[in-house]
This record gives structure tokens, C-alpha cells and sequence, in this order.
């Protein structure tokens, strides 16, 4: 794990100042307006961590975030990962009902991994619920197509399509946090 000394300013309540490189996207406490960009707030912070570094290291592409990760040290990731793990995660978001029944009954084996209600147990896997069911989805197909690697997730969702992702982005991002 990354923590280090600059994470005693995030665990304060005290945004570190790299932060306000991710408010654009990501909102001054993590909780993001924009249905396509993640929530980062109450999410495990070796998580984020874990994500952040991936970024900066190029082993998680992404066009869009490379330019604002490159120059974090593991002290900034650290801090920006120990800091949002602190803030208030979003309210849970209302679905569509139909849409949310389906995705509930698509989401049994997501439970293994991802837990009953959307929080895993593990610090190193995301918490799902009350996340942006845009972004869910988008996630899912970018897992199928391989644009992220993770070889657990590619053989969850192997079997699942654009329907069934969006069920399921609909129902965890409902579930309250």
C-alpha cells in the first residue's frame, strides 16, 4: 500500500492540493455531476490507490487522465487515494424499477467478489454501490471489449450484453451506500 506521509493531511479532512486537478471531473469532494465520470468519494482507499497508480504507470489506459496522473508520486497518489476514501459518499441514485429488478436478478454472481449490497470485502476491489450507472455500464463493456483487463470480470460478464449491463449498472447504482 501507498501510504505515506502526505496522507495524514487527506485522513485530517484536508484536501490535498493535487486535488484540485480531479474536481473538474470528479467534484471537490469526489462526488462527481457528470454520469460518465466515477464517484471517488467513500471508496477504499487501496483502491483508489491501486487505480490511480495504474493511470500514472500506463497499465490502465485512459487518454483523458493521463495528463493530470503523470507527475503524481506515490506520496500524492497516497494522499489523493486516503482523502477521498474520507469523504461522503453520493446518495444513491433512483432507477427504473423494471430495470432495477433485472439487474438485481443479474447480480448474483457479482456478489462473490463485490459483496451483498454493492461493498466488497476486500480494500482492493470497488465499492459499487451508489456509483454512476453511466460510467457502471461503460466500465462493464469496456471489460468485454478488453479495454480493461482483469481476466475475474472478463469471464463474470462473458456471457452478458449491453441489456443485461445496463441492469445491472442500474441496480447497484441505486443501492444505497
Amino acid at each position: 500500500m501507498l501510504i505515506l506521509g502526505g496522507a495524514n493531511l487527506a485522513l485530517a479532512g484536508e484536501a490535498p492540493a493535487k486535488a484540485q486537478a480531479c474536481v473538474a471531473c470528479h467534484g471537490q469532494t469526489g462526488v462527481s455531476s457528470s454520469p460518465e465520470f466515477p464517484n471517488l468519494a467513500g471508496q477504499h482507499a487501496a483502491y483508489l490507490a491501486i487505480q490511480i497508480t495504474a493511470f500514472r504507470d500506463g497499465t490502465r489506459n485512459n487518454p483523458a487522465m493521463a495528463p493530470f496522473v503523470a507527475g503524481l508520486s506515490d506520496a500524492d497518489i497516497a494522499a489523493l487515494a486516503a482523502y477521498y476514501s474520507t469523504q461522503a459518499r453520493a446518495t444513491a441514485a433512483d432507477g427504473d424499477p423494471a430495470l432495477v429488478s433485472r439487474g438485481e436478478n443479474l447480480s448474483g454472481p457479482c456478489k462473490a467478489c463485490h459483496g451483498m449490497a454493492g461493498v466488497p470485502v476486500a480494500n482492493e476491489w470497488p465499492i459499487l454501490a451508489g456509483q454512476q450507472a453511466a460510467y457502471l455500464q461503460k466500465q462493464l463493456a469496456a471489460y468485454k471489449g478488453g479495454e480493461r483487463s482483469n481476466p475475474l470480470m472478463q469471464v463474470a460478464i462473458a456471457h452478458l450484453g449491453d441489456r443485461e449491463y445496463a441492469a445491472l449498472a442500474a441496480y447497484y447504482s441505486q443501492l444505497a451506500r
